[in-house]
């Protein structure tokens, strides 16, 4: 089911920080009845659910871990590299997700940094996450936080 511009789609499901394995069975189950041949499908589990799922999955659903760190290895405790989420078997990362932002302060240089880093020393692919807060939104600047965010990442 490509768009009118003949392009595929895309939809990605990002668990966050919910659930636990247990629900893998309900998931794959459930993503094993959309075999759309046009439409790509990326499901984001957390981090220590990501070989599981990755090995119980569908053939046709890809993997994306919910964030990395912009170096290959180091003294970075807690953080996880875009080579080690590709050896575990994704093939995408969100990165700049608004509660990365929010809840963890990344910037926008941060996230450059990050996608940077991403793009051109491995082939993982970004899920890159622009927008608005809800208060940025009320007070008329979703334009202006959105071009910023647009910008940085260029």
């Amino acid at each position: 089911m490509a768009g009118a511009s003949g392009r595929r789609f895309f939809v990605g499901g990002n668990w966050k920080m919910n659930y636990s394995k247990a629900i893998l069975e309900k998931v794959n189950d459930a993503l094993s009845k959309t075999k759309d041949a046009d439409v790509d499908i990326v499901c984001a589990p957390p981090a220590l659910f990501i070989k599981d799922f990755v090995a119980s999955k569908p053939a046709h659903v890809q993997v994306a871990a919910q964030n990395c760190y912009h170096a290959k290895e180091g003294a970075f405790t807690g953080e996880i590299s875009a080579e080690m989420i590709k050896e575990a078997g994704c093939n995408w990362v969100i990165l700049g997700h608004s509660e990365r932002r929010t809840l963890f302060h990344e910037d926008d240089e941060f996230l450059k940094k990050k996608i940077d880093y991403v793009l051109n020393k491995t082939d993982v692919n970004v899920i890159a996450c622009i927008g608005e807060t809800l208060q940025e939104r009320e007070s008329g600047k979703t334009n202006e936080v959105v071009e910023r965010q647009v910008k940085a990442y260029q």
